[in-house]
């Protein structure tokens, strides 16, 4: 491995793309969508990563986010409600975080492809 490595956006980054299961089927509240991801680094307790993921449209409803995330969108559009009825849409360009623990409806609106930073305490 070298010791700087770009990451690549769309469509070079569907390339890299392998199918993945970061979307735990027992939280879904529509039909499970076709995923994908790569990861581009990794710790080596595998507690943080850095990677592009790629979802289809879909819903679920999360009780306790697993890790701390940072996002930014490449393509599609995501929105979260938590719990209190606070809404949030993202798109094309934007960045957030996501606090372990938030709970709430996760809802892919669009095709959507991000890059994330994921941490899990």
């Amino acid at each position: 491995m070298t010791s700087v490595a770009p990451i690549p956006t769309a469509p070079d980054a569907d390339s890299l793309l392998k199918p993945s299961d970061y979307i735990d089927p027992a939280n879904l509240t529509t039909a499970a969508p076709a995923e994908t991801a790569a990861t581009h680094l990794a710790s080596a307790d595998e507690r943080f990563s850095v990677g592009t993921w790629r979802a289809e449209p879909y819903t679920e409803y999360i009780e306790a986010y697993p890790g701390d995330e940072y996002t930014r969108i490449i393509e599609g559009r995501v929105t979260l409600t938590q719990d209190d009825g606070t809404t949030w849409t993202f798109g094309l360009g934007d960045a957030f975080t996501i606090a372990a623990g938030w709970r709430g409806e996760h809802r892919v609106d669009e095709p959507l492809l991000k890059q994330f930073a994921y941490y899990i305490p």
